[in-house]
């Protein structure tokens, strides 16, 4: 097992695009959290309503979306920062 974390270590630190991707990642679902924040109390303005159930179904649809995105951008940091381990696991196994 420790020669599993050591190597694991010594790939991920060979290639800083791995940490690139996930911090990509998380910075486009934080800004897309915040994009969703403001998207959806501009929309609470112009509605212009105290009826829960109206707001309730206006803004599902709108959420609805934004988590999708997320899931979509969260999966592709996945991709991408699998697609780097692994280009960077080939080169170091090319060097020995």
């Amino acid at each position: 097992m420790k020669a599993f974390f050591l190597n694991f270590t010594r790939i991920v630190e060979s290639n800083p695009r791995i940490y690139w991707s996930i911090i990509f990642g998380i910075a486009a679902c934080l800004v897309l959290f915040i994009a969703e924040i403001v998207h959806i109390q501009m929309l609470v303005d112009q509605l212009n309503t105290k009826d829960q159930n109206i707001l309730a179904e206006a803004i599902l649809p709108l959420a609805s979306k934004y988590k999708w995105s997320r899931i979509v951008i969260i999966v592709g940091a996945i991709f991408w920062s699998n697609w780097e381990y692994v280009q960077a696991k080939k080169r170091l196994a090319l060097k020995r």
